[in-house]
């Protein structure tokens, strides 16, 4: 039957893996069997992301870049993830590849026309997901704290700054306003609990 494919998307510091964490929490007190997958865990998207890194942390992407990117997403999922989705009742993707159209739309192309490049290769395709947003500098506050106090570090990264955030904001809105199997949540003046109480209700969890 396959497992039901969810996603998580958003802003920095909107609170993406804190709900992943408690819909993994909730589906397993339900027994429900449920893997989490961040594809940065895995060879060779894990290598492709290193190594775009490593050239420096301003770049823009070119189309082969994301082209790189596509196709080791692609071999992730088939080598990987097509074999686990009889295994588990639900599948949920802390970040994708709506993320990556997001992110890497700076360069040649557009988040659509990197959607539909991530489309052409072999991956698994969310049935419905979140993409949470909120205030940028609320999204930056809320970075700050989780950097210092859960990481132990004090440097923001590339994409923790005013401009950065209030831009990807308005990129996550735009797409999610397209997509009709993504629900935006603003979670800025949202308790943790609220956050998740609405995603529960809205999967019928």
């Amino acid at each position: 039957m396959g497992a039901r494919i969810l996603c998580l998307e958003g802003v920095v510091g909107s609170g993406k893996t804190t709900q992943s964490r408690k819909i993994e929490e909730y589906l397993k007190e339900s027994k429900i069997s449920c893997l989490v997958v961040n594809e940065k865990w895995y060879e060779p998207f894990k290598e492709v992301v290193t190594e775009w890194h490593k050239k420096g942390a301003n770049q823009r992407f070119s189309k082969d870049e994301v082209i790189s990117f596509a196709e080791a997403r692609g071999e992730v999922h088939k080598k990987y993830l097509f074999p686990l989705l009889d295994s588990f009742v639900t599948m949920l993707f802390d970040r994708c590849f709506y993320t990556s159209g997001v992110y890497q739309s700076d360069g040649e192309l557009t988040v659509q026309e990197i959607l539909e490049i991530n489309e052409r290769y072999t991956i698994i395709k969310p049935e419905s997901g979140f993409v949470l947003i909120c205030e940028p500098t609320v999204a930056l506050e809320r970075a700050n704290i989780r950097r210092k106090t859960k990481n132990g570090y004090n440097l923001p990264s590339m994409n923790e700054t005013l401009e950065e955030v209030t831009k990807r904001r308005e990129l996550y809105i735009e797409l999610a306003n397209q997509r009709p199997e993504l629900t935006l949540i603003d979670t800025t003046s949202k308790s943790e609990p609220e956050v998740f109480e609405e995603i529960r209700r809205k999967l019928k969890l």
